[in-house]
């Protein structure tokens, strides 16, 4: 009995599946367990098959871009990064970060409204989605000079490659463009797959959710008696405080009204009221971001300045988007398009006046 009881203690226990959900005109799902799929279907997926939900954004549906990005950027700002590259406004997209390169940003891009239906219909099925996936990370890594040419379905190619610079390239391309763009993929070494869902996946239980803020798990403290009495206490005066709060809201709300009075003038509506606010904070936003932009080029042009003491600075004037500069000197003039890339704006120089636009990226 002793033996059999050790037996079972030391049994692996089975990896719990996923049940990958792929939206289009027909939704494809597929039950994958241990790195491959097990069964895989159109429609509905059936009921009770014990499995957790993860939503996979289709390649085509998405947008990819690597973009100059500065250090310290925040969630909201990551779409001021393609203002220039979108075609639909930026708050009727939603941005996630798939990687982080030194000084540059992975950002994949799809549609608010699209997203927001499909996780709809997953919830219309009754199934809870717990992971949201970009189809391309479906592919394992690629190894350092291939790449994964996955054919879906026909006249379009998924592309997931490495160079060997170690940097990843995604692609998503329909015969109809005709060739390949050669860089990077004419000097990667191709690898065919087909099919509904790749033969190998890539380890799922380590793949990192798209839209999932990570939260750190806290253990609850263990609470004697004499804590309890106080927690009570607290409770109590809480109660009494929120009575207090209550009977002063009506008169708060006033002044909230006269407080976005002031700062968007009259509207319409709250409905109004509110998309000017929003106005004003990606306004704000876009302000917080030229702000660290001329920050990071007022410093490196000063350790520049520090290593090279036969240069001055002649003239300077920033117009609240564009900093121009004049400076004279001897030997070789400063890298300004490395300084423009780190800081991710653009450079013209012309005659001597240098111009830094922190309104585009280079």
């Amino acid at each position: 009995m002793g033996a059999l009881m050790k037996f079972e203690w030391g049994r692996r226990t089975p990896a719990q599946s996923w049940l990958l959900l792929r939206p289009g005109v027909v939704w494809h799902w597929a039950l994958a367990q241990d790195g491959l799929v097990q069964r895989h279907g159109q429609g509905e997926p059936p009921a009770n098959l014990q499995a957790r939900v993860a939503l996979i954004l289709p390649a085509e549906a998405c947008s990819y871009f690597r973009v100059p990005a500065p250090p310290g950027l925040k969630r909201e700002e990551w779409p001021l990064l393609l203002e220039d590259r979108l075609l639909q406004a930026v708050d009727e997209v939603t941005c996630a970060c798939l990687a982080r390169d030194p000084g540059h940003l992975r950002l994949l891009v799809v549609t608010r409204q699209q997203l927001d239906d499909w996780r709809g219909q997953c919830a219309e099925w009754g199934l809870q989605v717990v992971r949201c996936w970009a189809e391309l990370q479906l592919l394992p890594a690629p190894e350092a000079g291939r790449a994964w040419q996955w054919q879906r379905t026909p006249g379009m190619y998924f592309y997931k490659g490495m160079g060997e610079d170690r940097q990843e390239h995604w692609l998503a391309w329909p015969d109809a463009l005709g060739e390949v763009p050669r860089q990077p993929w004419a000097q990667l070494q191709k690898v065919a797959l087909s099919g509904d869902w790749p033969s190998t996946l890539a380890p799922l239980d380590k793949l990192p959710g798209l839209f999932e803020r990570t939260r750190k798990v806290r253990s609850l403290p263990v609470v004697s008696r004499a804590q309890q009495r106080l927690l009570a206490a607290c409770l109590v005066l809480a109660a009494v405080w929120g009575g207090l709060w209550l009977s002063k809201q009506w008169g708060q709300g006033q002044i909230w009204r006269s407080q976005v009075i002031a700062l968007t003038g009259e509207q319409a509506g709250p409905r109004h009221a509110a998309q000017a606010l929003k106005r004003l904070r990606e306004s704000e936003l876009q302000q917080q971001l030229r702000t660290r932009q001329l920050e990071d080029l007022e410093a490196a042009l000063q350790a520049w300045l520090r290593d090279h003491p036969s240069w001055r600075l002649q003239a300077v004037r920033f117009d609240g988007q564009r900093w121009h500069l004049r400076l004279e000197g001897e030997g070789g003039a400063p890298p300004w398009n490395d300084m423009a890339t780190a800081a991710g704006v653009s450079v013209q120089v012309q005659d001597g006046q240098v111009v830094f636009d922190l309104g585009a990226t280079s």
